[in-house]
């Protein structure tokens, strides 16, 4: 059977496939400490809705989105991030920020143009990139954002930033945004700014959107959604910003791939956007709290990561492991439930990292589970017999 040969070479997502494995462990009846889940949980109430709400969201609804909800998302911007949008013509709600970055990138490069993304970096960008037909290009966290313009050639056309960056949890200040504004006037490129944590952050850390910065919407594009900020991971509700001739060529792909957002989904969250913002955002700043104090726990343990003040990720140096960062990963797994992510998914300059998830589990676990990490990194040598060993035993299940 003949597949398509860029499907094939895909490979899995790196977390979700470790997470496959931690619902397995799970059903076995064995407690995992789960730091691979790219999600926070929440406490929202439910709101009432009614039967005549209900029965209409059995029915198709706007490509371009809920005009209530694409309302609302312009009043946050602008409430929250001093940003003027049209919400008639300058926003469009897709199923999930994910399939609209993809659809962005279909909109935007032709096949054997370039895409330069920031490591670490979210790790479907990559493969969403080659399935555009466009060419990757990784910046390694070691270069200084003032050096990225040597990374650019003739056949580039969109810089993606993840602001705040999962994983490292990296905010960009409000010089680094315009220092990529006038690159991407000089170069005339689109900045594409995947915002999806912008609100996981300190009440006195500024986030500043690219977007602040480029009020005409020239040559920026912002992804956000509710998944991460809202802690609605499951609704697949997400949505770009953009000019209004980027909005009519992604709405073309919206109606042939995806139609509409969930209608049910998208009503009640228009009805209830304003209660739902006064539960979420202060849990949101809650877990940069979190954060915080695990950043403590992380240098008690004399652990290195990446810098950072956003998200709930954590990105650890385990270079002074013995064995490699696959292996570590596998060990911490099979042999103390602790959940943790490669840091090659992320890019190759990140190979010697971990993504370390805070989302989930409470400090005083948090606090066992680094200093397992810790113990694996004053090693001098490693043997991973009985590693090989038990993920070639049959499987109990």
């Amino acid at each position: 059977m003949k597949l398509n040969d860029k499907v094939v070479a895909i490979p899995p997502a790196a977390s979700i496939l470790i997470n496959q494995i931690v619902y397995d462990k799970r059903q076995l009846g064995e407690k995992v400490y789960t730091y691979s889940l790219g999600e926070a949980f929440f406490e929202i109430p439910r709101f009432d809705i009614t039967d005549e709400e209900f029965v209409s969201g059995y029915h198709y609804s706007s490509s371009l989105g809920q005009l209530l909800l694409r309302k609302k998302i312009a009043e946050l911007y602008q409430k929250y991030y001093e940003v003027g949008v049209e919400a008639d013509s300058e926003v469009l709600i897709s199923a999930g920020s994910k399939v609209i970055i993809y659809m962005l990138l279909m909109t935007i490069i032709n096949p054997g143009d370039e895409v330069l993304v920031s490591e670490p970096s979210w790790l479907s960008y990559k493969e969403q990139i080659s399935l555009a037909n466009g060419v990757y290009v990784g910046i390694p966290f070691t270069e200084n954002i003032n050096q990225w313009e040597k990374y650019i050639t003739d056949k580039t056309r969109i810089i993606v930033i993840n602001n705040p960056n999962n994983p490292s949890g990296y905010l960009y200040s409000e010089s680094e945004l315009s220092f990529l504004l006038n690159l991407a006037k000089k170069y005339n490129l689109i900045i594409l700014s995947d915002e999806a944590y912008s609100d996981f952050l300190l009440k006195d850390d500024k986030f500043i959107s690219i977007l602040n910065l480029d009020k005409h919407k020239e040559h920026s594009i912002v992804v956000n959604s509710l998944s991460k900020n809202m802690g609605m991971s499951g609704w697949r509700v997400g949505y770009a910003i953009a000019n209004k001739i980027i909005i009519s060529q992604l709405l073309k792909l919206n109606q042939h791939l995806i139609t509409c957002a969930p209608t049910l989904l998208q009503d009640y969250l228009a009805k209830n956007f304003d209660s739902i913002l006064e539960h979420t955002i202060p849990q949101a700043r809650q877990m940069a709290e979190k954060r915080k104090q695990v950043q403590l726990l992380i240098n008690e343990h004399k652990l290195n990561v990446l810098p950072g003040i956003g998200t709930f990720y954590f990105m650890i140096d385990v270079s002074k492991f013995p064995g490699s960062t696959d292996e570590l990963v596998l060990e911490l797994l099979f042999n103390h439930n602790i959940a943790t992510v490669s840091g090659s998914a992320y890019g190759i300059s990140t190979s010697d990292f971990i993504r370390f998830g805070i989302g989930v589990e409470n400090l005083n676990d948090i606090n066992k589970s680094l200093s397992i990490i810790s113990s694996y990194l004053r090693l001098d040598k490693y043997d991973n017999k009985a590693l090989r060993k038990q993920l070639t035993q049959p499987s109990n299940k």
